[in-house]
């Protein structure tokens, strides 16, 4: 079931093969955390100083404000200010893959056609956004959030801010661990499982989603094996960051759950994050949903190996 080690996925992950080692790979697991961490706070401290000069608020209770806005981000700058702390984790990878390795970014994208692999996905992922949207807006479940005007104008910053949202998580995960982990280990579970459970704990939130905190977990633990497979098999992160950028995009900008990352999304549900029951029904759905797409895709992708043995024809190259 498990895609199998490939050229292109060797490809993939021959440039962490010259620095592997063990210590090495915690130290710098350990100084891509300082560097978020450290990145993250001189963004702060940027906004809290833009908002200094311009409103003439205080230092204290500009940084007062805008940690309020982190908790529960409902305006559309909030939302821009949060996305761009996400320059921070891009920031720390590209510092620790320089370090570490001598190495740009873009051994973490990987070779192939990136571009094309990012677009497929998309367009795989659109109507099942269509489907999703609709079938909030047709259920009643879905109130305007922003009209469409304001939203449009928001869209100008916002989506290539996703974009890198979406991308740092993609080449800290799929990226930097999984081609670490891939160039010391041959059982294939370790640097195809490990890297997406550690994706999916670090959206552990039970101040937010209460009971429902571990259901998160799973969907986006098996998120993030969706996002290892497709990986492994095209050789670099394009159809992965394709199908996150997607995902995201109805979940921050186009339909919101309610008291979620919701300030520039057109639509937020009426059903409240704090609904946990109702809350737990859609996650259920959604889950069962995604479990019967990956299916889809697993039938798929064997047919199209089937074919690969008389053909070089791949959804993805």
């Amino acid at each position: 079931m498990l895609p199998k080690m490939n050229e292109k996925f060797a490809a993939f992950v021959e440039p962490a093969r010259h620095t592997r080692g063990g210590l090495r790979l915690a130290l710098a697991l350990i100084l891509l955390m300082l560097f978020y961490a450290v990145l993250t706070f001189q963004i702060i401290l940027v906004f809290v100083g833009l908002d200094v000069v311009q409103s003439g608020e205080s230092f204290s209770g500009s940084m007062a404000a805008l940690m309020k806005g982190f908790e529960d981000p409902d305006t559309p700058f909030q939302m821009i200010v949060v996305l761009c702390t996400f320059f921070a984790m891009l920031g720390a990878v590209w510092l620790v893959t320089l370090i570490f390795r001598r190495q740009g970014l873009r051994v973490l994208i990987g070779p192939g056609a990136v571009l094309r692999n990012f677009g497929i996905a998309c367009l795989i992922m659109l109507p099942i956004i269509v489907i999703g949207v609709g079938f909030g807006i047709l259920s009643g479940d879905a109130r305007p959030n922003l009209s469409f005007g304001t939203w449009l104008l928001w869209m100008i910053p916002a989506l290539p801010l996703l974009l890198i949202q979406v991308s740092s998580e993609e080449l800290i995960f799929r990226g930097y661990l999984m081609q670490e982990l891939a160039a010391r280990f041959k059982a294939r579970w370790v640097w195809f499982f490990i890297p997406a459970i550690i994706f999916g704990f670090l959206h552990y939130d039970p101040t937010r989603m209460g009971s429902n905190a571990l259901l998160i977990v799973a969907i986006t633990t098996f998120f993030g094996i969706i996002a290892a497979d497709v990986t492994v098999r095209t050789g670099n992160l394009g159809a992965a960051i394709g199908l996150h950028f997607m995902n995201n995009l109805q979940a921050m900008l186009l339909l919101s759950l309610d008291g979620t990352l919701n300030g520039l999304s057109l639509f937020v549900t009426y059903t409240h994050v704090s609904d946990q029951a109702i809350v737990r029904t859609m996650l259920l759905s959604s889950l069962a949903y995604l479990t019967v797409i990956y299916v889809i895709y697993l039938f798929i992708m064997r047919r199209r190996e089937r074919q690969l043995l008389q053909s070089d024809a791949t959804p993805f190259t």
